[in-house]
């Protein structure tokens, strides 16, 4: 029998997966003010659903990709949907099809890495 290859160091693939991650949230923050800024709405809004996270940067080898990654797909296909649904929502947002044309982009981007791993 052959001898088994050397398991693949993914080190630099979820390297790449967190660095497109900051990249969407920066695009998504990016995106948020330029809604607020076309379509003013009254009173504070936040995105308090968003997820913080919890530990030091020195815990982070400790966390299992394994059990992770599967749930940030199914998160991001559920941020796609709803870019799709704002890109079809009508007339009031067509001049913003630039900005939703590039963070879908990215979005598709980060997920095809995260297929990759998983």
């Amino acid at each position: 029998p052959r001898p088994r290859p050397p398991p693949a160091d993914t080190r630099g693939d979820l390297d790449s997966v967190i660095h497109l991650a900051k990249a969407l949230l920066g695009d998504t923050k990016a995106f948020l003010e330029l809604l607020k800024s076309r379509f003013p709405a009254e009173g504070e809004h936040k995105l308090d659903s968003l997820p913080v996270l919890a530990m030091s940067a020195l815990e982070l080898p400790n966390i299992q990709a394994s059990a992770l990654l599967p749930r940030l797909g199914s998160d991001l296909l559920r941020y796609q949907r709803l870019l799709e649904w704002l890109r079809r929502a009508g007339g009031a947002l067509r001049g913003l099809e630039p900005d939703l044309g590039a963070l879908r982009g990215r979005l598709e981007r980060l997920r095809g890495r995260l297929e990759h791993l998983v």
